[in-house]
């Protein structure tokens, strides 16, 4: 599990940054995990109501990217 928390609107900025709508995002986390990852998860992880496992977490970081700490706020916004 990860210990710190992805922050959501920094997720759905990068994505818009590289064009993608969460259709799309999707579509590539699912070809990256090797399972159906659905528009609705990926909604859920930029407006916060959902946390991304470590595998799908890593999944993001590959497809976007991007290094882990970029997608995670800050050690003392996780307390």
């Amino acid at each position: 599990m990860l210990s710190a928390k992805v922050d959501a609107a920094r997720l759905q900025e990068i994505r818009e940054e590289r064009g993608l709508s969460t259709t799309q995002l999707a579509a590539l986390l699912s070809a990256e995990l090797g399972r159906t990852v659905h528009q609705s998860t990926v909604s859920k992880h930029e407006n916060g109501a959902r946390q991304p496992r470590p595998d799908m977490f890593n999944a993001m970081c590959r497809v976007l990217n991007v290094e882990r700490d970029e997608l995670l706020l800050p050690a003392k916004a996780n307390a």
